[in-house]
């Protein structure tokens, strides 16, 4: 009866995206059909089937969820962090060199924590030397609920500049006992001569707000205006905390177009999904992305950790943040020219 229930529910299978927006390769969404069968099964009594149609048994990866065996392996530090058995934590940011002397493009990247069970999320990012900045984030793969590694197709791979640095965000959550962790980043290079496009990342966020106490319907806004020209979208994917409970994201092309790219109507925090479209958008001059996230802090949301104060933007769950990340592949090389331009401060 509850499978019938968190299906019907729609609780399950985890995905949030409104269908009636955006097709998305990594769907998780049953059809009709498929839901049928299970309200038909639950409502005979879950009689058992032939034993004899049973698939094999689920083999679970404990380590990396990669194409192959890495090239090469780094982990966060030298020695496992400490992580204390009760309080808040703060952001823990490692930076290791890889020693990379030439440019190095990566097909996949993936990350293992030492110890899962205080490791709530890793982003792990790539600093270039000075004289190879560039607009957008250097995000290279990240460790969080509901996302798994970063595997991009033939063609396409992150550029990781000679001289780069790269720089883990470790956000730890005590589990009442002390322990050690030593995350580890493994990962798979492409061949440079099959690279044709440059996978980035861009983010746009709004961090001055606060939300009343008792809230149920707090808005906030945040526009993504620019994109580096002969792009395509590949993925975006809205963050948000405990307090989130919708995220809109719409597309304006500059004849005024506007589509709905993504509609998370129930947003959860526990499935932070990288939404991939099955066919890329052209992103022409002029093009922007309007984003509308929505939070509830009100007792009647059941995850609020305390609805009886006003919240603001910080990096702890139990604080919020309104931020939308957008995936886009251009020509390799275009990016070259763009190097010392910089962003407007809002799409930062």
């Amino acid at each position: 009866d509850m499978i019938a229930e968190v299906v019907s529910d729609e609780r399950m299978p985890p995905w949030h995206a409104d269908p009636a927006h955006g097709e998305f390769s990594n769907s998780r969404l049953m059809s009709p059909e498929e839901k049928q069968v299970l309200y038909d099964w639950a409502a005979a009594g879950a009689p058992q089937g032939d034993p004899s149609d049973l698939p094999a048994e689920r083999e679970f990866v404990a380590g990396w969820r990669l194409p192959r065996e890495p090239d090469l392996v780094l982990p966060m530090r030298g020695e496992p962090y400490r992580v204390a058995s009760q309080g808040v934590i703060d952001y823990q940011y490692f930076a290791v060199d890889p020693g990379f002397e030439e440019d190095r493009w990566i097909q996949a990247a993936d990350v293992v924590p030492g110890d899962r069970s205080v490791v709530h999320h890793v982003i792990v990012f790539v600093t270039p030397p000075a004289d190879r900045a560039r607009r957008g984030v250097g995000m290279l793969t990240a460790f969080v609920p509901g996302q798994s590694s970063m595997v991009l197709p033939p063609g396409r791979a992150r550029l990781v500049p000679a001289g780069a640095k790269f720089i883990f965000q470790m956000h730890y959550t005590p589990s009442g006992e002390e322990k050690t962790d030593l995350t580890e980043l493994g990962r798979v290079f492409a061949d440079p001569a099959e690279v044709t496009e440059e996978v980035v990342s861009l983010v746009s966020a709004n961090p001055k707000f606060a939300i009343p106490p008792g809230e149920s319907d707090y808005r906030v806004e945040t526009t993504q205006g620019w994109f580096p020209p002969g792009g395509k979208m590949i993925g975006l994917a809205p963050h948000m905390h405990y307090r989130g409970k919708s995220f809109r994201m719409t597309g304006v092309w500059p004849d005024g177009d506007e589509r709905v790219l993504l509609d998370v109507p129930r947003y959860d925090f526990n499935w932070q999904t990288n939404y991939r479209f099955v066919e890329p958008i052209e992103l022409p001059a002029g093009f922007r992305v309007d984003c509308e996230a929505v939070f509830d802090n009100s007792a009647e949301n059941l995850s609020n950790p305390d609805p009886s104060i006003p919240v603001r933007w910080g990096d702890q769950s139990f604080e919020e943040m309104a931020v939308a990340f957008f995936e886009v592949a251009v020509p390799r090389g275009s990016l070259n020219e763009l190097r010392t331009q910089r962003a407007p401060a809002k799409d930062r």
